[in-house]
């Protein structure tokens, strides 16, 4: 079994094209992206989107060579979820695993309660569990995912390919400029491999897998001069991804979900695990150009690089006129200049002789709350790394604002949900506590997901400070009773008049 994320690989192997499956059950839509390879895709109707997810083992073909994969659908890239806000997300997971999963919705700002965004439930074999997740009208529209969240397994199951993309609709109409523009998804996955006996794993790829949209190579095509706006995920275990695209610069318009606060032009993207972008790519001159993923070891001998190619960028038909600089951004709120109603600090630390990994000092322990705070607040956050190792800071339910790293003040740009704390390093940023369906527990954690999984993970109590301190029966039941198969829960969501 492999024991870490996905995304593609190496120069000679040609090019593939995912068809599309067309055995999912309901709600089904043709993929609206023109040229690269895309998962199946779900499409929100009068305010809803049912669909049912079936995780299981499958063989994975790519290529040469197969592994054993975890998938929903029976594919490795799971199907695209795409929402407005406002939307109904109702998804029914079936468990054809050997082993406890669940559903976590990366970046969604929505109820931890129930069976709403609930990483408290773990979904046992041969079980089935209705989720029902309402996006909220203050989403920011953009890229997001979601994958399985049981503690100790993450890493496992997001590995194996539990995952898939989840987009909220409306990214590209908060500029004028990109009406018509077409849009791309390139979904990154990663396996790590140990030791694999596979020759063509271990000599040629040195034990790591790396797809787009879980193909090994994939094609996209441009007009001299077009503008494509695309929506990049890694959503790899634990990997980073340093993309580059020869011959052309990337146009960052927001990360995480959210927007930037001005464009940003760059050679290279370096994207952290669960690490988001919105880029615009203005095609060159007609040819064909390579899309790189950089410090990844390749190939044998003489032909050994630190370079994999993911795919071709080609260019060709009539030309077309680019999108100019984007200058004006939709504007958020600084939260630099708003007074914080209170302070704290996080230590991340390890033990690398044992391999556990800590949060102040402890591990996970999912009976205990470590941070309680009351709704309305805006606080700010210092989270230290205390290790050699680089770690990756992710909360739920909220996207926050980086004010400093290693103490240098940070400009405003935006917001994001997940962010990278450098080694004996630390970041220090802003999270407003504001949105009423945020109320409930939920989990802080490193976003490698290994690290995650060997206890640094904490879980934080959001109440509403105008009811009573006390949680109310339905409260304490939805964000603590964890059933194995998640069928009591189903009966006491469908009880609750609230629900």
């Amino acid at each position: 079994m492999p024991s870490q994320g996905w995304a593609w690989p190496w120069p000679g192997i040609g090019i593939v094209r995912l068809a599309a499956a067309l055995t999912l059950l309901g709600g089904w839509a043709a993929p609206a992206w023109a040229d690269a390879a895309h998962p199946s895709e779900y499409r929100s109707t009068d305010g809803v989107l049912t669909v049912t997810l079936e995780a299981g083992p499958q063989k994975v073909d790519l290529g040469p060579f197969s592994f054993d994969g975890l998938v929903y659908n029976g594919q490795f890239s799971g199907p695209l979820l795409r929402v407005k806000r406002g939307d109904l997300l109702r998804i029914t997971l079936v468990n054809h695993l050997t082993e406890p999963t669940n559903l976590h919705f990366h970046g969604m700002e929505s109820s931890p309660l129930g069976n709403g965004d609930n990483v408290h439930l773990a979904l046992a074999p041969g079980k089935s569990f209705l989720y029902e997740v309402r996006i909220p009208k203050t989403q920011p529209p953009g890229i997001y995912w979601y994958h399985a969240h049981v503690h100790h397994l993450s890493d496992r199951q997001v590995s194996g390919g539990l995952s898939g993309p989840l987009l909220v609709e409306g990214f590209a109409e908060q500029f004028p400029a990109l009406a018509g523009v077409t849009q791309q998804l390139l979904g990154l996955q990663e396996v790590a491999f140990d030791d694999s006996p596979d020759p063509i794993i271990h000599n040629e790829l040195h034990d790591r897998v790396q797809t787009i949209n879980g193909a090994l190579s994939t094609t996209i095509i441009l007009r001299p001069g077009e503008t494509q706006l695309w929506f990049i995920s890694n959503r790899a275990a634990g990997m980073f991804f340093d993309l580059k695209l020869t011959g052309h610069r990337f146009r960052i318009l927001g990360e995480d979900g959210a927007t930037a606060q001005s464009e940003t032009v760059v050679d290279s993207l370096r994207i952290k695990p669960a690490g988001r972008y919105a880029v615009l790519v203005d095609a060159g001159e007609p040819g064909s150009y390579s899309l790189v993923s950089r410090r990844v070891p390749t190939g044998v001998g003489s032909a050994r690089t630190l370079e994999r190619v993911l795919g071709q960028l080609v260019v060709e038909g009539a030309p077309a006129l680019p999108v100019p600089t984007i200058e004006k951004f939709p504007e958020g709120v600084d939260l630099s200049s708003v007074a914080a109603d209170a302070e704290r600090s996080v230590t991340f630390s390890e033990n690398a002789t044992n391999f556990e990994y800590y949060i102040n000092g402890r591990k996970f322990d999912p009976e205990r709350v470590d941070t309680r705070v009351p709704l309305g607040s805006i606080e700010q956050w210092t989270v230290r790394n205390d290790s050699d190792d680089l770690h990756v800071f992710h909360i739920h339910q909220v996207h926050f604002q980086v004010i400093a790293v290693n103490g240098d003040p940070k400009p405003f740009d935006g917001y994001v949900d997940t962010v990278n704390v450098p080694e004996r390093g630390s970041v220090t940023v802003r999270i407003p506590f504001t949105h009423p369906e945020i109320v409930g527990r939920f989990m802080y954690h490193c976003h490698i997901l290994a690290h995650e999984d060997k206890g640094m993970m904490a879980q934080i109590e959001i109440y509403d400070p105008a009811k009573s301190s006390r949680p109310t029966l339905w409260e304490w039941l939805t964000s603590r009773l964890r059933p194995a198969d998640g069928t009591l829960l189903a009966s006491i969501c469908r009880f609750n008049p609230g629900s």
